[in-house]
């Protein structure tokens, strides 16, 4: 379409229609949006340790996500492109969340952990790509479906039938879009310090939901607070979770009751966290979108194949 229609907003470059974040939490059911969120997001790790202790925090997240999309969008004949730890650097430097060093430990343990491969570039012998594994691959598209769940809650599962059905196509098509809204996506962290202050904490976000969950299941202003089951549920210990929830009090995010063994969650916080889903709830559509369009034609954006293009095994 050439222009907005009366429901969506249009974004130029990609093409496509999209739902803005004000029209998702202006939506009647974004309630039962936020709740769906809720549940797939702490779904994805449940109660397994190891992956709660290797990407339960926004940078490790960031580093996944991007390192996979930087393979859906690598292109032989444009170095910038390629997949190396440099390049994966640089993407990293928007979001502001590690250093370089600190990247490259991350990375190192990815590796380690069969969910990334350092490969020789058959183009370049001093060079070394990050690709990622099936194991990789396959946690990626458990993370698509829980992101395009809440979608689907609010408009449908038409549009959305792809990334639920974990289609491979669409997977790489969504991942290589994703590349070029790397900025967009960063300031959906940036410009929200409420939560950026659980986020670059391990387990943080996810400390978040869990509470926040409750507090609107119940619907009391209150709910209770255990220190050692949060600990256990997140693979954290209970000093970590003690000191994550007095930062969120002293920034006026979280109110305490030590005696009652109680916690608050302030107007503010919801509010922020709310915000934080619509926006991502948003870009996911557009790169849907974006990528549903380049499936139709059977190409990426570039005019290549979209499956087998890239080292990663995304057929």
């Amino acid at each position: 379409m050439s222009a907005a229609s009366p429901t969506k907003a249009h974004d130029p470059h990609f093409q496509v229609d999209y739902w803005s974040a004000e029209s998702i939490l202006r939506h009647p059911d974004f309630p039962h949006a936020r709740k769906a969120y809720f549940d797939r997001v702490l779904a994805l790790y449940g109660d397994d340790p190891f992956l709660n202790k290797l990407l339960m925090e926004a940078v490790r997240i960031v580093v996944f996500a991007v390192a996979i999309c930087m393979e859906a969008g690598y292109r032989p004949d444009d170095r910038d492109t390629w997949p190396t730890i440099g390049n994966l650097q640089k993407a990293l430097a928007l979001f502001g969340l590690a250093s370089p060093r600190r990247i490259e430990q991350i990375v190192g343990r990815l590796v380690q952990t069969d969910f990334l491969e350092s490969r020789v570039s058959p183009l370049d012998r001093r060079v070394r790509l990050l690709i990622p594994t099936a194991r990789m691959l396959a946690h990626d598209q458990d993370w698509l479906i829980a992101h395009y769940a809440p979608l689907a809650s609010l408009f449908g599962e038409t549009d959305y039938r792809l990334p639920l059905g974990g289609d491979r196509a669409f997977q790489r098509a969504q991942r290589r879009v994703a590349t070029g809204i790397f900025a967009q996506s960063a300031m959906v962290l940036l410009r929200n310090p409420d939560i950026l202050l659980f986020l670059v904490r391990d387990a943080g976000v996810f400390v978040l939901i869990e509470l926040a969950r409750e507090v609107l299941e119940r619907g009391t202003p209150t709910v209770d607070l255990s220190l050692a089951e949060l600990g256990r549920r997140f693979a954290v210990s209970r000093t970590h979770v003690r000191q994550l929830l007095l930062a969120a009090e002293a920034q006026g995010l979280v109110r305490i009751d030590q005696a009652q063994r109680r916690i608050g969650l302030e107007p503010r916080l919801l509010e922020s966290l709310d915000r934080f889903i619509a926006e991502g709830m948003s870009n996911h559509d557009l790169t849907g979108a974006a990528a549903r369009r380049q499936c139709a034609l059977g190409r990426d954006a570039d005019g290549g194949q979209l499956e087998g293009k890239g080292p990663g095994d995304f057929g």
